[in-house]
């Protein structure tokens, strides 16, 4: 498991201390995204890795996941992902995905880049710029959230398997959904799947592509960059260590899951640090009730570090802290 140094760095003397104590290499022997999970999962089996939130309601029973059972579920959807595309030539299969903030979000994520790579896509995107990213990528397995109340993504998913006949879609859905054909219902296929090994061979590692992240298109249509898995191992243990993430922590996420930030430092480096990930609903800190609750909610469960953009913290700033309990916090 990477080895996050003892004292927080604060300055620029810190950093050299650090940087002269152990090489990178030394610190962090994990040499794939996968070897996270199972160096955390070693470590620690029984620590909870996500806890996830849906309403922030006072009295709500929350899903946890401890990394033994995050590893679990991260071999199963890599295996998945591998029978589904079947024997070919090529790097694995491309798995892109247009999902809020859930569990089954990063076990898609880490899933993806442990068998193949994966096309984060941000589902408000129009369904031709998705479709653009999908073939620019290579993409042949698209996961979905299924038919929802306020979101559209699973209409945006039907048309683009209509515009692209070999894509294979994958739907998200509470359990109990209806069966529908030429869909594969995730949860359903998952468990089908072992959860204590891969089936394919080894995991991706070094300097193959993990993933390719889409840009924000404020220079035309979206561009993707991609991202070898070297490259958000370095930066999510330099996240980890620069912010001084430690076991003990627990750190608000509150980012979208198709974005670098969400998914490196509030995300990768969560789990190089075998802490905590408190997910603040699908939709993060764009639901106002965990906007309004996020001081109750935070002191509840304990949170260390609180991550959000900008614009969203401006937000909870505004909002009272008188009359919330923040007993859990302690004194002071």
């Amino acid at each position: 498991m990477a080895d996050l140094g003892h004292d927080p760095i604060r300055n620029a003397a810190g950093l050299a201390a650090f940087e002269a104590e152990m090489s990178l290499e030394e610190r962090m022997p994990e040499r794939s995204i996968f070897d996270v999970f199972v160096a955390a999962a070693e470590q620690r089996p029984d620590a909870t890795a996500i806890t996830m939130l849906i309403t922030g309601a006072a009295d709500e029973q929350p899903r946890r996941v401890s990394y033994s059972a995050l590893l679990g579920l991260v071999r199963r959807a890599a295996n998945l992902f591998s029978d589904l595309a079947g024997p070919a030539p090529g790097p694995g299969p491309g798995v892109a995905y247009m999902l809020p903030s859930l569990v089954e979000t990063h076990v898609t994520l880490w899933g993806a880049v442990t068998a193949g790579f994966a096309v984060p896509i941000n589902f408000l995107l129009q369904p031709e710029s998705i479709a653009e990213l999908l073939k620019a990528s290579g993409a042949k397995i698209l996961v979905a959230l299924g038919p929802h109340p306020q979101l559209d993504i699973w209409e945006k998913a039907q048309h683009l398997q209509a515009q692209m006949p070999d894509l294979v879609l994958v739907r998200v859905s509470p359990p109990g959904t209806a069966a529908q054909e030429g869909v594969v219902d995730f949860a359903t296929a998952l468990m089908a799947q072992p959860e204590d090994h891969l089936t394919f061979g080894a995991a991706r590692s070094g300097a193959d592509v993990a993933a390719y992240f889409h840009t924000g298109g404020t220079t035309g249509g979206p561009k993707l960059v991609a991202h070898t898995h070297h490259s958000p191992l370095v930066a999510g243990f330099g996240g980890a260590a620069m912010c001084g993430y430690r076991p003990h922590d627990v750190l608000t996420a509150t980012f979208p899951l198709f974005h670098v930030a969400g998914t490196i430092v509030a995300g990768l480096s969560v789990f190089l640090a075998g802490a905590q990930m408190l997910i603040m609903s699908p939709a993060g800190l764009r639901n106002p009730a965990m906007v309004e609750s996020f001081w109750r909610l935070s002191a509840q469960y304990k949170a260390t570090l609180l991550a959000g953009v900008p614009t969203a913290l401006g937000a909870v700033l505004q909002t009272p802290v008188e009359g919330q309990d923040l007993a859990p916090w302690g004194p002071g």
